[in-house]
């Protein structure tokens, strides 16, 4: 178990495993509070070190978490992955102490008796060995020990509140009278120690402590004890008996679902709201906003946590359904207000007139109990807040399809969002629906009935409920319904006429409080070809300004009529919804027009974008159309991250335009696709070039088909795909009819290349030889300087590393003169590899440096500019007798490779282990390849 409730350790039956110095031990703590999430390598470094930093502090966290990994693999069953955002811990959550300590806490919550939760308190307690941390030194731990320290705490006193709820007041007043001299101004505290003095027979010492912790508060803080210890107080003295007579409690409630499925993410959200078992102990109402789109599962969620949790409030559990949404009127706070009042024993006859009457009343009568209030299906703030509590204790749980977002500023309220269910939750809710054998011997069309239906929980259901009610209707046939276009789709999602049956119907009931310039704008999503829209795209479509578009998408949020995460994004069924109204209510050459709007923007900005980050690239269109408002970009970084956020976007709409027969603006976009290229994106790279190839030669337009061929090629060529050779032939011979040197010299790069791979150097010096001598003089010399970095790397496959050299320094300079840091990378590491074949390890050790640090700063391109150079300084450093930094370098080379999707490279390097460091253990040689 890695042990961090005491000293950071590890154990393995009772042995104590050597976790290193205190900073290598510090970087498995922080890995270890990040619960499996990545944590960014610069983040290990200040945590570790804070501002006093060591210049290699990124390389000593790498070397640390080599070191960890060795350990790791003893303890079994826990390991250290590279993520894209940096290292995460992953490991089971009985094998970390704080994991099990969280656990436990959370399974205490929800225990159904006291004496269950003192059990698990117990043992959570029991996993502390001393301070958290302990003995790890810096600001990052001094704060986390802090922090956790707290957690310490709050867990002994639920556990010392449980156990004063089972009567055991005199055996605890010996560890609070400890707890209060440590904490003297600790209200919780005093208040226990009060209560278990007094059930000890001390009321006069549970006074007198009063009278004490009262002139401490006063005099040193300048304020009064808080209600629930005056209260307290109050009782002891006599003076607040309860009124005599059972009180009324309420358990209105309606059924839970029999075979409700997932959401355990949102269950444990919602139990960590849970008030105290004290119902004095808060400061404010506890609020939960649940909100989500139309059929998500919103009642179906907040109903079966109630019922799991309502042992939690013994005075009652309150329901109603407000209405917000739906056929008929909205119900009046005033409605509820009645309803409520009559449930707490309020004679009808008694129920005051006014809204403000009645909610007084309400709150008196919940004042100082614990109540569960569930308002299910509201519209609004203004519908909720005449009902809620003015005291603690209670709770309230509140389901809109609106986000509430008053009730988050104003009444503190934690809003929590529902999205449709994951693959493997929507499997589990159909499958319990259609019966497992149905499930099982139809399991393709079932997964493909989950997709159609968007993982919509409603949908799901009333899907599932059309194969289940009929046993000759098969969930093939139903899929074959679904497969449709977006109006049968809908048609299908219905089921009998209940209206809160039906996918459509219920959509409608949100779609039909927009007003007209946000529906409008529901619609032209629907238009959309890509899976999220950004705010710029939306305005395009709208033909709109930035600004005013905003206003509009926050009322979709709001209403949760898209969801918002970054961008604004919708579930395949609300976008066929979206669809079918927009083809139902707008003109088709409104629907047209917004269209080219879009593909338009999406066109201009992706060659802007490309523009900076291949500025002397040659390109086939020069000026694309202008957009009514160009997105601007300020750099290279804004540009890349343009590209990231919009590379899903930017294929959708690709494939639209070819699909759609929109041939200009396909070809208009796969020209500025370079972008894949430095993002890895090979395979669609290639499924982008058939879709615009397509478009290309239903265009007749001949340089642009040789353009698209070269990407496909290249593509090909960087997968090892033999067939890149016909591509690259017939894109080399357009770009000759065509006149277009740039693509045709860098098809013939790419057969150089191809020819490399296949150690066909013959072949490959002659592509080259004539790309060559076609790019002398052609743009800025960035075409030279590539051919030349390619013949270098034939020349030192074929042994001639004098030629390499020679080949590798040109390309070098006229890399540095244009500014193409990546290019140059890939040259210096050429010229190192053909110093090594000569001998010069130090001369080779030099260059790979250089490249490195070129690399580390590439934007995306780091399987050609980052890990080639990793590869061979490790070749020159294991030659010299350095193995572990040799090692180092190859594990991160090939680490690169695998995040990259290159299993090939990686595996190349890991056989090359295996045959060059005969003396590593297996083990070792296997971790170092695989992060």
């Amino acid at each position: 178990m890695l042990r961090v409730l005491g000293e950071v350790d590890a154990c393995v039956g009772g042995t104590v495993l050597d976790l290193g110095y205190p900073k290598q031990r510090c970087v498995l703590a922080a890995l270890v509070v990040d619960r499996g999430r990545a944590v960014p390598i610069d983040l290990l470094v200040d945590r570790v070190w804070g501002s006093s930093a060591p210049p290699r502090g990124r390389e000593t966290v790498h070397s640390y978490i080599s070191r960890l990994r060795r350990v790791l693999g003893v303890l079994g069953g826990a390991g250290i992955a590279r993520r894209a955002g940096g290292y995460a811990l992953e490991t089971d959550s009985t094998a970390v102490d704080l994991y099990l300590f969280d656990d436990l806490r959370a399974k205490a919550r929800t225990s159904t008796t006291d004496k269950h939760a003192v059990a698990r308190l117990t043992e959570a307690l029991a996993l502390w060995r001393g301070p958290a941390l302990a003995g790890l030194p810096g600001e990052w731990a001094d704060a986390e020990r802090e922090r956790l320290g707290r957690e310490h705490l709050a867990t002994r006193l639920d556990l010392l509140e449980t156990r004063l709820r089972l009567g055991e007041g005199r055996q605890l007043v010996t560890e609070l009278a400890t707890l209060a001299d440590e904490h003297p101004y600790d209200e919780q505290i005093a208040r226990q120690y009060m209560t278990a003095l007094h059930r000890a027979g001390r009321t006069a010492d549970a006074l007198d402590h009063f009278r004490r912790i009262r002139g401490q508060l006063a005099s040193e803080l300048g304020v009064d004890p808080a209600a629930p210890l005056r209260e307290l107080h109050q009782r002891l003295l006599g003076t607040n008996q309860p009124v005599a007579g059972p009180p009324v409690v309420p358990r209105q409630l309606p059924a839970a679902i029999r075979d409700f499925t997932g959401r355990d993410e949102h269950l444990a959200e919602l139990d960590a709201l849970l008030p105290s078992h004290d119902q004095a102990a808060g400061h404010a109402v506890v609020i939960s906003a649940l909100d989500g789109s139309a059929g998500i599962g919103k009642t179906t969620l907040a109903v079966h946590w109630a019922h799991r949790v309502q042992h939690r409030f013994p005075d009652g559990t309150l329901h109603t359904n407000l209405r917000g949404y739906g056929p008929g009127r909205p119900a009046s706070p005033d409605e509820a207000l009645d309803d409520f009042l009559v449930a707490l024993g309020v004679p009808a006859a008694a129920v005051p007139a006014g809204t403000t009457a009645r909610t007084g009343l309400l709150r008196t009568l919940l004042s100082g109990r614990r109540v569960l209030i569930v308002l299910d299906n509201a519209n609004s703030a203004e519908q909720v807040r005449p009902l809620l509590p003015g005291t603690p204790g209670s709770m309230v749980l509140v389901t809109s399809r609106d986000s509430l977002t008053g009730l988050v500023v104003t009444d503190a309220a934690h809003r929590l969002t529902l999205d449709v269910l994951t693959s493997a939750e929507a499997l589990r809710l159909v499958t319990g629906i259609v019966g497992r054998e149905r499930a099982t011997a139809e399991a393709g069309a079932l997964r493909e009935l989950v997709r159609l239906c968007a993982r919509l929980p409603l949908a799901l259901r009333i899907a599932a409920a059309r194969v289940a009610a009929q046993q000759h209707v098969s969930i093939t046939d139903v899929v074959a319904e679904l497969a449709g276009d977006n109006r049968s789709r809908l048609d299908v999602l219905a089921w009998g006429d209940d209206p809160y049956a039906a996918v459509r119907t219920v959509l409608d009931w949100s779609y039909e409080r927009l007003p007209a310039r946000q529906a409008l704008l529901f619609r032209r999503l629907g238009l959309h070809p890509g899976p999220d829209v950004s705010l710029p795209a939306a305005a395009a479509l709208l033909g709109l300004p930035v600004r005013e578009t905003r206003d509009l998408l926050t009322a979709l949020v709001h209403a949760n009529l898209i969801a918002s995460v970054a961008r604004d994004r919708f579930h395949d069924l609300l976008r066929a919804y979206a669809a079918e109204h927009a083809h139902d209510l707008d003109h088709e050459d409104d629907r047209r027009q917004a269209l080219d709007a879009l593909l338009t923007w999406y066109a201009h900005t992706a060659h802007n974008a490309d523009r900076l980050l291949y500025p002397a690239s040659t390109r086939l269109v020069s000026r694309p159309p202008e957009p009514r408002c160009p997105h601007p970009l300020a750099d290279r970084n804004h540009a890349w991250a343009w590209f990231t956020a919009e590379r899903a976007n930017l294929i959708a709409a690709l494939h639209h335009a070819a699909d759609a027969e929109l041939d200009e603006h396909a070809l208009g976009l796969v020209d500025a696709f370079g972008f894949l290229v430095l993002m890895g994106g090979w395979d669609e790279r290639i499924t982008t070039a058939d879709a615009a190839l397509v478009s290309a030669r239903r265009a007749g337009d001949h340089a642009h088909e040789a353009n698209v061929l070269l990407a496909r090629g290249e593509a090909l060529v960087h997968l090892n795909r033999p067939d890149a050779e016909a591509d690259l032939t017939r894109a080399a011979e357009l770009a000759r009819e065509t006149g277009h040197t740039p693509v045709r010299i860098a098809a013939l790069n790419d057969l150089g290349r191809l020819m490399l791979g296949q150690g066909r150097h013959a072949d490959a010096r002659r592509f080259l030889d004539t790309a060559l001598t076609l790019s002398r003089g052609v743009d800025t010399g960035r075409w030279e300087a590539i051919v030349n970095g390619m013949l270098a790397k034939v020349h030192t496959d074929a042994g001639d590393h004098g030629k390499a050299i020679e080949h590798g320094q040109r390309s070098a300079r006229l890399r540095h003169r244009i500014g193409d840091s990546d290019g140059e990378a890939c040259a210096l590491t050429s010229l190192a590899k053909a110093w090594q074949g000569l001998g010069e390890h130090d001369r080779a050790i030099a260059h790979c440096r250089q490249a490195i640090a070129l690399g580390r700063a590439s934007l995306g391109s780091q399987d050609e500019t980052l890990a080639p150079p990793l590869a061979v300084l490790a070749g020159s450093l294991h030659h010299l007798g350095r193995v572990g930094e040799a090692l180092e370098c190859w594990r991160e080379a090939a680490a690169i490779y695998a995040e990259r999707g290159l299993d090939a490279d990686a595996a190349a390097i890991r056989e090359h282990l295996l045959t060059t460091v005969p003396a590593l253990p297996p083990d070792q040689r296997a971790m170092t390849v695989y992060p």
